[in-house]
């Protein structure tokens, strides 16, 4: 029986599988947030401790209301020598109700009241941690398909810049150590797309345990950077007001509010407590000579002295609440100063990929002058070659300026408190 017990007790987790990318359809941003939304552990962590506090929420409620208990007893017994049996029978219902407790009930329903709350604004903030590391995990595998595009053009025009200059070379028109670099540039191209490859699988995995789990190596995921990219600009924020209302200041809010209700609970131990009882029942030998009694009691109890474990009590629930109260606070400043400086990073990158797409334009225009000089003699090696790792670089910088802007954007809406739920409300 111990060992069918301890089999009823085994915890067995969902099963784990990374499939192949031919089992999923393409997934959009959409997609991913519901499905993060119905199956993500940490968002069904937090659900679950909601209805737990909830629970406790209810249970002191209870306290309110009387206890009602009932009871049978029936005895024989005999004394000693030759006295017969004797019977007794009884039945009984006793009822009890605080009256009053120095507001002990109202503190604990107060603070349970209040922790339900704080759940419920931990439940957002998980939501919003559970989106940032989404979003951040979805443009990163956006940004390493559109790099996988850039190197792999990148690795072409490499291979025929390496085949040009072999060609002159041979034709005694350029050196040998230039065409020993070019080769192994071309090397370093093909390295790049296979590293971006490997790359994309890693960060499939990332954003399949985003999703909840979901696990397809390599995800398939629409969308385009750019397209993204677009809108960015808003008008400088309130910070302070911001940081008021996001869900990890108010949940803090709520536990200082818990541990001030815990200062009306140790209060009550210096107060008289005062309790009704109420008993009715039937008692005799046998069923046919029951009779029935009832009684009424009203119990006072003072504290007069306990060591001043009651006066200390209360000394530590109102440090508990300073505590508590501090806490908030510096979560607020601290979110305060986070918000500003995420706000200058946001903006930052976002002027940024404007900037990138200039630099972009003008080392495409300059790369094909210098390259038609090259081939005309116009040109060194050593300038083509410059002008070939700018373009190059160029090229891979403004995939990267365009991730960049959408990750910060994630980070500013992640500290002013949006949640998932905000992503699925607004579509």
């Amino acid at each position: 029986m111990l060992l069918a017990a301890a089999g009823c007790l085994r915890v067995h987790l969902p099963k784990a599988e990374i499939k192949s990318v031919g089992e999923k359809e393409v997934l959009s941003w959409q997609g991913a947030v519901d499905g993060a939304l119905r199956d993500h552990p940490d968002l069904l962590q937090a659900r679950a401790l909601i209805e737990s506090a909830a629970r406790d929420r209810d249970s002191a409620a209870g306290d309110y209301l009387p206890s009602v208990d009932g009871g049978m007893d029936r005895n024989r017994s005999r004394g000693t020598g030759t006295d017969s049996m004797k019977d007794s029978l009884s039945f009984d219902i006793n009822a009890s109700q605080n009256l009053f407790d120095g507001l002990n009930t109202t503190g604990n329903f107060l603070a349970a009241r209040k922790k339900l709350e704080s759940a419920k604004l931990a439940y957002r903030e998980t939501s919003s941690s559970v989106r940032l590391r989404l979003r951040t995990a979805f443009v990163q595998v956006l940004q390493f398909n559109e790099l996988l595009e850039v190197n792999r053009r990148i690795a072409e025009r490499r291979h025929g810049n390496a085949e040009m200059i072999r060609l002159r070379y041979e034709a005694g028109r350029e050196n040998l150590g230039s065409a020993l670099r070019a080769e192994a540039i071309a090397s370093q191209a093909d390295f790049d797309v296979r590293q971006t490859e490997r790359q994309i699988d890693s960060k499939s995995v990332l954003l399949g345990r985003e999703i909840g789990g979901d696990f397809y190596l390599p995800i398939l995921i629409e969308g385009d950077l750019e397209a993204f990219v677009l809108n960015l600009e808003e008008t400088k924020p309130d910070f302070s007001s911001i940081a008021e209302q996001t869900p990890q200041v108010r949940k803090l809010i709520k536990i200082a509010e818990a541990f001030k209700a815990a200062v009306v609970s140790a209060q009550s131990s210096v107060w008289p407590k005062v309790d009704g009882t109420y008993n009715y029942g039937y008692t005799g030998a046998k069923e046919s000579q029951l009779r029935d009694n009832m009684l009424f009691g009203l119990t006072v109890t003072v504290p007069f002295f306990n060591g001043g474990k009651n006066i200390a009590a209360i000394r530590k629930a109102k440090a508990d609440y300073e505590v508590a109260t501090q806490a908030a606070r510096s979560a607020r400043d601290a979110r305060i100063a986070e918000l500003a400086e995420s706000w200058a990073l946001f903006q930052d990158a976002s002027e940024a990929v404007e900037v990138q797409r200039q630099f972009l334009k003008a080392n495409r225009e300059r790369a094909d002058i210098v390259r038609a000089e090259y081939t005309s003699g116009l040109a060194n090696f050593q300038d083509f070659d410059i002008s070939e790792q700018e373009i190059t670089d160029t090229e891979k910088n403004f995939v990267r300026s365009l991730a960049l802007a959408l990750i910060q954007k994630a980070n500013w809406e992640y500290l002013r408190g949006e949640t998932l739920e905000d992503v699925k409300h607004a579509n």
